[in-house]
C-alpha cells in the first residue's frame, strides 16, 4: 500500500479533514486503487451512522464524533495529533510500472488539492521508497556510464596508443549499446538497476573484442601485408579465438539464468543477448571499418607497397617487454607461484561463505536520500510498518470459532516473541468494540456492521478470506527474521486453526527473506554450475583435455581470490555484487582463452612451448592489457557513486579484471607451459615404447 502522510499543528482540523476528502475522491477513481481510508473516510462514515449524511461536519461536532470512534480505529489513522495518514491501497497484482504511475498521479494530486498553509504531505510507503530507489539509482548509472566513457578513452589513449586509431572501438561498442537497448525492447526486459548495471560490463567486453582484432590488424598489416590479407588473416585467427571465449563467456552468464530473483536472472538475459550484440559489432562494423580506413592509408601512399607508417609495436614497448618478462619467468619457475595461486584460491572460496549478505533496501542508498528519509520519518511516526500477514481461508471467515482463533494466535505470537509487537485481525477490532468475541454469528454481524467498511475491507474479502497482521520490531536483521518466520510457522503447526480452516505465512518481509536466500544459497549454486558449463562447453569446443583444464584453473582461481578479498575487506553481496561470480568467470575466461589460443596457434608453427609462450605475450599481452585497463577505469566511475550498492558493484568488478588480468599473465603461463610440456614428453615416451615395441 502507499500512504500520504499529513502533518500539521492540528490535523482534526476540519479543513485539512475536507482537503484529505477531495484528495481521496479524486484518487479513488483511479483504476488502480482499490480503497481509501484516512480519518476523513472515517469520519464520514460515523457521521452517516449518526445523521444519514455522509460529511465532514463543523468543528465541534467533529470533535464529538472522534470521541465516539474506537481507539483502534483512530490509533491506526492517526498515531498522533501532528500527523495522520491516508492509506491507498493497490491490487496485489498490480505491475511495476502501474505502480510508478499511480505514485506520481498521487503525488500530482496532492499539488492540485488545495491543503490549508501550514501543511505537510508527503506520498511514502515502501512500495515508494522501492521505486525512489530504482528511478535514482537508474538515472546515476547513466551519468556513471558517461564517465565511464571517457574514462575509457582515457585509458585506451594510455595503454593502447601502440595503434592507429586507438580510440575507435568507443563508437563501435556504442553501436553495440544501442543495438542492446533495441533488443530489451524486443525482449520486453523492464529496464532495472540490475539491467542497468550490464551496461558497464557490455562497455568492457564490446572493447575487448573489439580491441583483440584492431590489434590482430596492425600486426598482420606490420608484415607489409596488404589491406585484404591483413582482415582476411585477421577474420581467420582472432575470430574464432574471440569467438570461443564469446562462447566461455555465454556459458557463465547462463548460470544466471536459474536464479529464482527475476533482478538476477534478466541481469543474465540481458548479459547474454548483449554479449552476443558486442561481438558481432566488433565483426560486422569494426572489421569493415579498418579495412576501409587501411585502404585509405594505403591509397594515400600512390600504391606504394609499403605498411603504413605505424607506431612502436608490441614486441618494442616496454609494457610488452615486460609482459614477456614476467610470464617467460613465471613460465620457467611453476611450482611456487601455482602453490601460491592454489592455496589462496582455497582459501577465498572458503572465506567466501562467510560473506553476508546485504539485506536491508535501505542500505542500497545514500542515507540522505529524500525517499530514505520520508519513509524513515514515517516509521518514527507509526512505529514501523513492518509486518507478517498470515492469511486465512475458511468457508466461513466470521464464524466465532475462526475469529476466536485469530485473536488468540495474534496473542500467542505477541507473548512468544519479543520481535512481535501488536497483532490485528477483523478479531481483534470487535474484541475492542465488543469486549470478548461473540459466541454466536448474528452478535458478530451486528458488531461488524457498525464497522465502516474501509475498514472490514482491510481485514476481510468475500466470505472466505481474512488476514492476521503481525506487527514487528523495525530494523530486524535478516537472520532474525528469517528465524522469526521459522518460529511463527512452528506456531501455526502447534496451535493450529479450526478444522477446514488453512493458513499462510506472507508478505514482503517473507517474500524479501525468501529473495536474499536465494540470492545466499543461489549465488553458490550460481557459481558451482558456471563452472561446470564452462568446463563442460570448452571440452566440446575444444576436445582437448588440456585446453579445457588451462582455461578453467585460473578462473577457480579468480572466483576464490574474490571471494577472499570481499571478506577481509568487509563487504557483503548484494542483488548486483551477487552475479560477480558468473562475471568473473565470463571476464576470466575470455582473457585466459585468447592467450591460451595465440599461444597453440604458435605451438603449430613449429615452436617450443618457451617461445610460444613468448610469442603470445609479446603479440596479444599488451592487447589483454589494454581490455583489462579499459574495463578497470570504466568499472572505476562507479566507484564515485553516491548509492552503496552501486559503488560496492564498482569495487568488486574492478577487483575481479584486475585478478583476471594477474590470472591470465601470471597464473596462466606456467599451467599452460607445463601442462603442455608434461603432454608432449609423455606422447614422446608413449611413441618411444611403441617403436620400440615394433622394432622387437
Amino acid at each position: 500500500m502507499l500512504v500520504v502522510l499529513v502533518g500539521s499543528d492540528n490535523v482534526m482540523d476540519a479543513h485539512i479533514l475536507g482537503s484529505i476528502n477531495d484528495f481521496a475522491q479524486i484518487i479513488e477513481r483511479d483504476k488502480d486503487v482499490e480503497n481509501v481510508m484516512s480519518m476523513a473516510s472515517l469520519i464520514k462514515s460515523a457521521a452517516y451512522s449518526a445523521t444519514g449524511r455522509s460529511e465532514i461536519p463543523a468543528d465541534p461536532a467533529l470533535v464529538a464524533l472522534i470521541d465516539k470512534l474506537p481507539e483502534s480505529y483512530v490509533k491506526q489513522l492517526m498515531p498522533d495529533e501532528q500527523h495522520t495518514l491516508i492509506i491507498i491501497q493497490m491490487p496485489g497484482s498490480i505491475s511495476d510500472t502501474n505502480k510508478k504511475r499511480l505514485l506520481h498521479e498521487i503525488q500530482r494530486t496532492l499539488e492540485v488539492v488545495d491543503f490549508p498553509p501550514g501543511t505537510t504531505v508527503t506520498a511514502t510507503g515502501e512500495p515508494a521508497f522501492m521505486i525512489a530507489m530504482e528511478e535514482e539509482m537508474t538515472a546515476s548509472l547513466m551519468y556513471m556510464l558517461m564517465l565511464a566513457f571517457i574514462l575509457m578513452v582515457f585509458a585506451l589513449l594510455m595503454v593502447f596508443r601502440h595503434v592507429r586509431w586507438c580510440l575507435l572501438p568507443v563508437p563501435v561498442v556504442l553501436v553495440g549499446l544501442i543495438w542492446t537497448f533495441g533488443a530489451m525492447g524486443l525482449m520486453s526486459i523492464p529496464m532495472t538497476m540490475a539491467s542497468m548495471a550490464v551496461f558497464p560490463i557490455l562497455i568492457g567486453l564490446g572493447v575487448d573484442y573489439a580491441i583483440q582484432f584492431h590489434n590482430r590488424a596492425e600486426e598482420e598489416l606490420a608484415k607489409g601485408e596488404s589491406a585484404e590479407e591483413a582482415i582476411i588473416n585477421t577474420v581467420k585467427h582472432t575470430g574464432p579465438a574471440v569467438g570461443t571465449a564469446v562462447v566461455a563467456t555465454l556459458l557463465g552468464f547462463v548460470a544466471l539464468l536459474i536464479s529464482p530473483v527475476p533482478m538476477v536472472a534478466d541481469f543474465g538475459k540481458m548479459s547474454i543477448v548483449g554479449t552476443v550484440l558486442c561481438y558481432l559489432v566488433s565483426v560486422f562494423v569494426l572489421v569493415p571499418l579498418l579495412y576501409v580506413l587501411d585502404r585509405r592509408a594505403l591509397n594515400r601512399k600512390k600504391g606504394i607497397a609499403k605498411k603504413p607508417e605505424m607506431k612502436q609495436g608490441n614486441d618494442d614497448s616496454p609494457l610488452g617487454k615486460s609482459i614477456v618478462r614476467v610470464s617467460l619467468f613465471m613460465a620457467r619457475n611453476p611450482m611456487i607461484i601455482i602453490v601460491l595461486a592454489t592455496v589462496l584460491a582455497v582459501a577465498g572460496l572458503y572465506a567466501d561463505e562467510r560473506v553476508g549478505v546485504q539485506t536491508d533496501t535501505k542500505d542500497f542508498v545514500p542515507p540522505d536520500m529524500q525517499a530514505l528519509q520520508d519513509l524513515n520519518k514515517l516509521n518514527r511516526i507509526t512505529g514501523g510498518s513492518d509486518q507478517l500477514n498470515i492469511i486465512i481461508k475458511a468457508e466461513d471467515i466470521l464464524d466465532p470459532g475462526v475469529v476466536q482463533w485469530m485473536v488468540d494466535f495474534g496473542y500467542v505470537a505477541e507473548e512468544s516473541h519479543s520481535h512481535i509487537k501488536s497483532s490485528d485481525s477483523i478479531g481483534s477490532f470487535i474484541y475492542s468494540i465488543y469486549g470478548s468475541i461473540p459466541s454466536d454469528k448474528y452478535t458478530i454481524l451486528t458488531v461488524t456492521g457498525t464497522m465502516p467498511s474501509i475498514v472490514i475491507d482491510q481485514y476481510i474479502e468475500g466470505g472466505n478470506l481474512g488476514v492476521l497482521n503481525l506487527n514487528l520490531e523495525e530494523g530486524l536483521k535478516t537472520k532474525e527474521l528469517a528465524s522469526l518466520i521459522d518460529s511463527v510457522e512452528s506456531d501455526l503447526l502447534w496451535y493450529e486453526p479450526p478444522p477446514g480452516v488453512s493458513v499462510t505465512i506472507t508478505g514482503p518481509k517473507v517474500a524479501t527473506t525468501s529473495v536474499i536466500d536465494a540470492l545466499t544459497s543461489g549465488r553458490t549454486t550460481m557459481h558451482h554450475l558456471g563452472i561446470a558449463i564452462i568446463f563442460g562447453g570448452m571440452l566440446l569446443v575444444f576436445r582437448d583435455w588440456l585446453k579445457t583444464v588451462a582455461t578453467i584453473l585460473p578462473i577457480v582461481m579468480v572466483t576464490g581470490w574474490l571471494g577472499g578479498v570481499m571478506h577481509l575487506l568487509g563487504m557483503e553481496y548484494n542483488p548486483l555484487t551477487a552475479t560477480l561470480g558468473a562475471l568473473a568467470i565470463g571476464i576470466g575466461a575470455e582473457f585466459t582463452i585468447l592467450m591460451l589460443e595465440r599461444y597453440f596457434e604458435e605451438r603449430e608453427k613449429g615452436m617450443d612451448p618457451f617461445e610460444a609462450m613468448e610469442t603470445a605475450a609479446s603479440r596479444i599481452g599488451q592487447a589483454i592489457l589494454a581490455s583489462g585497463f579499459t574495463v578497470i577505469f570504466g568499472f572505476s566511475a562507479l566507484i564515485i557513486s553516491s548509492f552503496p550498492m552501486i559503488r560496492d558493484f564498482g569495487i568488486v568488478t574492478v577487483i575481479a579484471v584486475a585478478f583476471s588480468l594477474f590470472s591470465t599473465i601470471v597464473v596462466l603461463p606456467p599451467i599452460m607451459v607445463n601442462l603442455d610440456k608434461w603432454r608432449t614428453a609423455r606422447k614422446a615416451s608413449e611413441k618411444e615404447i611403441e617403436n620400440k615395441m615394433v622394432s622387437t
